[in-house]
C-alpha cells in the first residue's frame, strides 16, 4: 500500500491560490506605501498619490470585512472577531490617509 502525500505549498502559493479582491486591496495598499516613501523625498503630487492609493486601498478592506461581518452571522466565529479587529484598523489608517490628503492639498 502506498500512501499518498500532500504536496505542502509554500506561503506564496497560499497566499495567490484564491486570488480575488482581497490581494488587489494589499497590492492597493503596498503600492500606496511606496508612493508615500518616494513621495517623501520628491514633489507633492506623488505624496498625494500615495496618501490617495492607501486611502483607497483600506477603504476596500474595511468593506471587505464589513462583508466578512454582515456574512457570518454566529457571534462567536473567529472569522468574525478577526473581520471586526481589521475594520477598526483599516478605519485608523483610512482616517489618518483622509488627514493626509486633506493636510497635503491645504499645505
Amino acid at each position: 500500500m502506498e500512501r499518498t502525500r500532500k504536496k505542502k505549498s509554500n506561503i506564496f502559493v497560499r497566499y495567490f491560490t484564491p486570488f480575488g479582491l482581497k490581494q488587489v486591496c494589499d497590492f492597493t495598499m503596498v503600492i500606496g506605501f511606496i508612493l508615500l516613501i518616494v513621495g517623501l523625498c520628491t514633489v507633492e503630487g506623488v505624496l498625494l498619490a500615495g496618501f490617495i492609493t492607501y486611502a483607497v486601498g483600506s477603504a476596500m478592506s474595511m468593506g471587505l470585512c464589513i462583508k466578512t461581518l454582515v456574512k457570518v452571522t454566529n457571534k462567536r466565529d473567529p472569522e468574525r472577531k478577526s473581520a471586526i479587529v481589521n475594520v477598526s484598523i483599516m478605519s485608523v489608517l483610512f482616517a489618518l490617509a483622509l488627514f493626509g490628503i486633506i493636510w497635503t492639498c491645504v499645505a
